[in-house]
């Protein structure tokens, strides 16, 4: 995911939240409100949100602010998901072994 649909994404938290940050609406009022409502999320199309999610937006902004809305980069970004690192170099020992052998057999 890019840095641009997670602003996007941040953004629409932000959306959710603002009336509440301002004082504009009573929180329970504004709950039962959302609660059954379908909202247009970029990336993930449309959902419902809990009313619960937009209270965890709400104290991730409040605490640590625009930036806590985004999400997260996976800790594991970059790298095989299920392969161990003696799995990683065996594959490389085997690859440099047969260059003429598609990546897809090797593993």
């Amino acid at each position: 995911m890019n840095e641009k649909t997670r602003e996007e994404i941040a953004l629409f938290r932000y959306g959710l939240i603002a009336l509440l940050l301002n004082g504009q609406v009573k929180a329970k009022d504004y709950f039962k409100e959302l609660e059954g409502k379908i909202h247009s999320i970029p990336h993930y199309g449309e959902r419902k949100v809990a009313a619960k999610t937009i209270q965890e937006w709400l104290l991730h902004y409040q605490r640590n602010g625009f930036n806590a809305l985004k999400l997260k980069r996976r800790s594991d970004r970059g790298g095989a998901r299920r392969l161990s690192s003696d799995d990683k170099d065996r594959i490389l020992e085997i690859r440099k072994e047969s260059l003429h052998m598609p990546c897809q057999r090797v593993l």
